[in-house]
């Protein structure tokens, strides 16, 4: 869980760095917020396999470390 607690935050922390940049350019915080959820939008099929690929990379990770605990008390 504290993979997935840490990935959540760096990617708040990026986002928000990402709006804040785009709010220093001249854009509202509506449009900034936009233009980093089209980002999402814009993805084509290949991105978004790579994209369950590393996520599924990520909970068989999470997998195996929580059973290894169990495992070894």
């Amino acid at each position: 869980m504290k993979i997935l607690g840490v990935t959540g935050v760096i990617l708040i922390c990026l986002l928000t760095i990402s709006v804040f940049l785009d709010m220093l350019q001249g854009f509202s915080l509506t449009k900034a917020v936009y233009n980093n959820m089209s980002s999402f939008k814009m993805t084509t099929f290949a991105e978004w396999v790579v994209l369950l690929f590393f996520g599924l990379v990520l909970v068989r990770e999470i997998y195996v470390i929580h059973k290894s605990k169990k495992k070894n008390p």
